[in-house]
């Protein structure tokens, strides 16, 4: 028996359509975000073949932790182009060979996309409950500005683990949730829109890839020429499979490495 089907929550729908030019990718027509399905390139049935899956692998040149459950195979399609396509096993396609490949790149933005609109509507919850206390008179802006004032003056007096690392953008990350910290491993001087070299804490629900390269996130986007393969993507993916045109045989993250 086959395994139950993949079921995709809002925020992975959204992010796939959003990433992928808000249309079909077999009909090709637009699409209208409730009418999206997610459809899988290489076929989510090989999960239950290991050999055949694989083979598929093998055949794409696709790195071994690529994930048939992924960004990196996800595309937006209509529900009866979805529903029209052979349940066959493919042979390998070299136009889903580039397809592939996009995907890889996309796929970073995407989790992003997904994430943010997880945060948005928790935000949103907290905001409503703000709002609510204030129409109501149980809490004043005054109430607000005091706690918001000493959180970013003396973030103990109001609570603040001792065992948490509060970050320039304000938020908390529990220290047993890091993974690694240091100053970000880019070559330059100054990191991208600093004036210095970024110290960068790693939490470990990052991909173990971003971990490993110990960039600024701003510094892992930054489009440059790769010194590897010569070819113009982000400095995080120099060296990563599926991406830079000369991967690293061990896939270590260390710029520079081989």
């Amino acid at each position: 028996m086959g395994r139950t089907k993949r079921k995709f929550s809002y925020e992975e729908r959204y992010a796939v359509w959003h990433c992928n030019g808000k249309k079909c990718w077999w009909c090709k027509k637009p699409l209208r975000l409730f009418e999206v399905t997610v459809d899988h390139v290489i076929p989510e049935s090989l999960l239950d073949d290991d050999a055949a899956l694989k083979e598929i692998i093998a055949q794409y040149g696709l790195p071994k932790d690529f994930k048939i459950n992924g960004y990196e195979n996800w595309l937006p399609c209509h529900n009866h182009c979805n529903q029209s396509k052979s349940r066959t096993p493919p042979a390998f396609v070299p136009g889903n060979k580039a397809i592939l490949d996009r995907l890889a790149q996309v796929a970073p933005k995407a989790a992003g996309v997904a994430n943010s609109v997880v945060s948005n509507v928790a935000k949103d919850k907290v905001f409503k409950s703000i709002f609510t206390a204030l129409e109501r008179r149980t809490l004043s802006l005054l109430d607000l500005h005091e706690l918001l004032t000493a959180f970013a003056e003396d973030p103990a007096t109001t609570g603040v683990p001792d065992d948490v690392i509060i970050l320039d953008s304000g938020y908390w990350i529990p220290r047993d949730e890091i993974v690694r910290e240091g100053l970000c491993q880019c070559e330059r001087n100054q990191c991208v829109g600093q004036n210095e070299k970024v110290y960068c804490y790693f939490e470990k629900s990052l991909s173990s890839w971003v971990v490993r390269t110990g960039l600024f996130w701003r510094c892992y986007d930054e489009v440059i020429t790769c010194p590897h393969c010569l070819a113009q993507h982000k400095r995080g993916h120099i060296g990563r499979q599926g991406i830079c045109g000369k991967p690293y045989l061990s896939q270590p993250g260390r710029m520079g490495s081989a």
